[in-house]
């Protein structure tokens, strides 16, 4: 069997591995978001109660690797009574890391805003959900898109550890069409090229963002 042969016999496989990879990564990204929006919130009210419990889940998961939070949710659940599907398991552990990592990037910006403006708005006699939607938030979102969007290639790349779990993503197939066909040149090479082209999808949105920000605000570039 030629090379093109071989090639065009496990294509159909890599082209499903390539989507389900998408599918995985924006279905982690639309979860964790707003999870890792409250959990930034929530921190930075400083309840202290609620501030204590996220501090430990957000810096327990942000030590631990995610493989091993993976295998404890697909063959740690099940001695629980609690069986999950691949797919499943998978998503659940990369929006479980995803959230504890992105959290701290949005907490960070937060922060990075002049705090003294929470006091003003407090002798003016706003809320704290106003304060944070009219206030803070238009002032934080310029300097979140980059760390956010960083962390969306990341995600991306992490979905390659759902291989270990039988998710048929792209490493996955990369890695059976050449445990048999022996060409690990042509289809390693491919699966590079498939996360290449997601992540340049992902860098072409934050230019969007970024432009469109730019363009909302009135801010210049580099803000």
């Amino acid at each position: 069997m030629s090379k093109l042969d071989t090639l065009l016999t496990y294509a159909p496989d890599l082209w499903q591995g390539f989507f389900l990879t998408i599918w995985l990564t924006i279905l982690t990204l639309v979860i964790s978001l707003p999870f890792a929006l409250a959990v930034a919130l929530v921190r930075d009210a400083k309840i202290p109660v609620a501030k204590t419990v996220l501090a430990v889940f957000v810096n327990i998961f942000r030590m631990l690797p995610a493989l091993l939070v993976l295998f404890f949710i697909f063959y740690g659940a099940p001695s629980l009574g609690i069986r999950l599907s691949p797919v499943t398991a998978a998503v659940i552990g990369m929006t479980v890391m995803a959230v504890a990592y992105m959290s701290e990037d949005i907490r960070g910006t937060l922060q990075s805003v002049d705090q003294r403006q929470y006091a003003a708005s407090k002798a003016l006699g706003l809320s704290y959900a106003h304060t944070i939607r009219r206030i803070i938030l238009p002032q934080a979102i310029p300097v979140l898109i980059p760390p956010l969007m960083t962390r969306a290639i990341i995600v991306m790349k992490g979905t390659s550890i759902a291989s270990f779990v039988s998710v048929a993503e792209l490493t996955a197939q990369a890695s059976r069409a050449t445990s048999i066909s022996f060409e690990p040149f042509i289809f390693l090479g491919l699966a590079g090229v498939g996360y290449l082209l997601i992540a340049g999808l992902l860098a072409i949105l934050q230019f969007a963002a970024e432009r469109h920000v730019r363009r909302r605000y009135r801010l210049k570039a580099g803000y």
